[in-house]
């Protein structure tokens, strides 16, 4: 099974605003347009950032990839 990835839509779903996610994609160096496009960004990169913005994301990545 592929490893579940965090979407732009997700985060959005999230209540996330579109400034503060391309901010948080700069901090830590993640490329916004893998949000945006659709491919998403593994919950294991968007993991180690160790951040609580990010640890909702994964979590509900991996709650609709049904782990």
């Amino acid at each position: 099974m592929a490893e579940p990835v965090v979407t732009f839509a997700q985060l959005r779903r999230l209540r996330y605003c579109a400034p503060r996610i391309r901010a948080w994609c700069r901090e830590h160096g993640i490329d916004a347009r893998r949000l945006r496009e659709g491919a998403g960004i593994p919950v294991s990169e968007v993991r180690a950032t160790g951040c609580g913005f990010a640890a909702k994301a994964a979590d509900l990545a991996e709650r609709e990839a049904g782990l």
